[in-house]
């Protein structure tokens, strides 16, 4: 068998060792929250690492379809996320200085252009012609690219629905009972659990005007 898709391998490998092992150094000195988070975060990437560095095709694949569907998942949340939320609010976040760090920007661009050269890195011509080569199946890339969109879409619909009906409508007007009038609100989360015979719903409500955003936790006890 060619030997030529094994630098490409190991190039991936040590760069997905390389990121696992910055989550665990990450939760060490406090950058990540809680030591389950970064085993999580960081295991995974380390495994992985190790099994391309020792030319595993079978991971080279399995690898490169979770990259595809997180960068479509990704690419699809940046175009969305912005509008799951009133572009008035945006713009008053904006404003007032309260929109996302440049830390998380730059996180969230880099994040995508790695998962983008992984897909390229591990589709490249001589992994396939090696899984060829070893009578492996081919894996349509379009299945998990699909199946990130329709993730983020699931997810911008439900956020639709939980903004609508009577639970909603009672979670503004518990905010507006707290800060008053002069405000517009927008719910970012509401839950219900079912205790006994009632449901417990909590709900967490943007409240914002023209020179302040306030985030109201409200809750209450339906039948």
């Amino acid at each position: 068998m060619e030997t030529l898709h094994l630098p490409l391998l190991r190039r991936t490998g040590a760069v997905l060792v390389a990121l696992g092992l910055f989550a665990f150094a990450g939760s060490a000195i406090g950058l990540l929250p809680g030591m389950a988070y970064a085993i999580g975060l960081g295991l995974g990437p380390v495994v992985a690492g190790v099994l391309l560095w020792s030319g595993s095709l079978r991971t080279a694949q399995g690898v490169r379809w979770c990259a595809a569907l997180l960068l479509a998942a990704g690419l699809s949340l940046l175009f969305f996320l912005p509008l799951m939320q009133p572009f008035s609010l945006t713009f008053t976040q904006l404003r007032l200085g309260q929109g996302p760090s440049w830390t998380l920007l730059a996180g969230a661009l880099l994040g995508v252009l790695l998962l983008g050269w992984i897909v390229w890195q591990l589709g490249r011509a001589p992994i396939p012609a090696a899984r060829a080569e070893a009578g492996q199946k081919q894996r349509d890339m379009r299945i998990p690219a699909a199946a990130g969109v329709v993730l983020v879409v699931a997810l911008g619909a439900f956020m639709v629905a939980m903004r609508v009906g009577p639970a909603a409508q009672q979670a503004r007007a518990l905010a507006q009972d707290a800060v008053g009038e002069g405000y517009r609100f927008h719910i970012t989360w509401l839950s219900r659990v079912r205790t006994g015979t009632a449901t417990q719903v909590s709900a967490q409500v943007t409240a914002w005007n023209e020179s302040e955003i306030r985030r109201i936790p409200v809750q209450w006890v339906a039948p």
